[in-house]
């Protein structure tokens, strides 16, 4: 792992599980690598063939890094909330006031207004015509020509025959994965 510390000599900014200065040049080549899955693969399979004597503090970083990465995912996550929330509003708003000014293009007759920036248009919409159902029917009630079937699997029946111990020559249970728990 000295390739990976020899190859950035510069000073790693402080982390929230202090990582190590080789965690911290892994997750730099790992930066680098820039979502090549093959090559992060790679590095960390050879970092972690050579775990060698000091495998545990190594494994505690490593642990560490994980922890620093699901807990800037979490951050990351929150504010792109906070964004998309945001975004969201401006684009309420926008439409709010888009609507308000096609009111006033129609109470006032107007269809073209020219200004230093815009030339704003009152127009019809294209395409076809809005279809607009009555509600109070349900699809059950209209004639069967004007109803779409639509067949889907039912998996919680599937899963329940299989578990009984029926055997269906289309579907079997498979093993249950695995997951690495950090505490």
């Amino acid at each position: 792992m000295e390739s990976i510390a020899s190859q950035n000599g510069s000073a790693q900014p402080r982390t929230l599980f202090n990582l190590s200065d080789e965690i911290s040049q892994l997750n730099v080549l790992l930066d680098e690598l820039d979502g090549d899955d093959t090559e992060s693969k790679q590095l960390l399979t050879n970092w972690l063939e050579q775990l060698g004597e000091e495998r545990d503090r190594k494994l505690d970083n490593y642990a560490a890094l994980i922890s620093e990465l699901q807990a800037k995912a979490t951050v990351r996550k929150a504010e792109a909330k906070r964004l998309a929330e945001l975004a969201a509003a401006d684009e309420k708003r926008a439409q709010m006031l888009k609507e308000r000014l096609e009111w006033f293009f129609s109470v006032n007759k107007l269809k073209t207004v020219e200004t230093t920036r815009y030339k704003l248009s009152l127009a019809k919409n294209g395409g076809k015509a809005p279809l607009i159902l009555d509600e109070s029917l349900s699809p059950t009630q209209l004639p069967e020509k004007f109803q779409k079937i639509s067949v889907e699997v039912d998996k919680t029946a599937i899963r329940a025959a299989l578990e009984a111990g029926e055997d269906l020559d289309f579907a079997h249970l498979g093993d249950r994965g695995s997951h690495l728990r950090i505490k």
